[in-house]
């Protein structure tokens, strides 16, 4: 009976599939990192973030008084429905409550010019709090 002799990779040969194997797990990871991790989205998420807390905790609340009954609230924010409040600049956002935003400002100030990107807010039916659409004109580069 003759015996098989298995083939083994010589050293060379290993070296080089492993090589192979290293590239391809680096390239697969670095696509991956890139569509998860896109600046893009982290900011407009950001900024989104940062519009939504701006609307609801400051906008409205300048038009939510004490004094004021709730006809006269959505009266007053119903007439803004079709055209929007005015512009907010990504500034104005960021330092609107004693800069409580300022964590989010290197990062937003690194990709988006914070005077040339734009927020307009457009109140909704039945005008609450929380009932409003958002458009962002973005200044940013990404």
């Amino acid at each position: 009976m003759k015996s098989r002799k298995k083939r083994r990779f010589s050293t060379p040969q290993i070296i080089v599939l492993v090589t192979i194997i290293v590239n391809m797990f680096i390239v697969v990871t670095v696509l991956i990192c890139s569509f998860i991790f896109k600046p893009e989205v982290i900011i407009k998420n950001k900024i989104s973030e940062l519009a939504s807390d701006y609307y609801e905790n400051y906008l409205y609340k300048n038009f939510d008084t004490d004094d004021i009954t709730q006809e006269q609230l959505i009266e007053s924010i119903q007439k803004y429905k079709d055209s929007g409040l005015p512009v907010t600049t990504l500034r104005q956002i960021l330092l609107y409550d004693h800069q409580k935003n300022a964590d989010s400002a290197p990062l937003l100030k690194k990709y988006c010019d914070e005077n040339s990107t734009f927020i307009k807010f457009f109140p909704e039916y039945p005008y609450s709090k929380t009932s409003y659409r958002i458009e962002y004109t973005y200044s940013c580069e990404f």
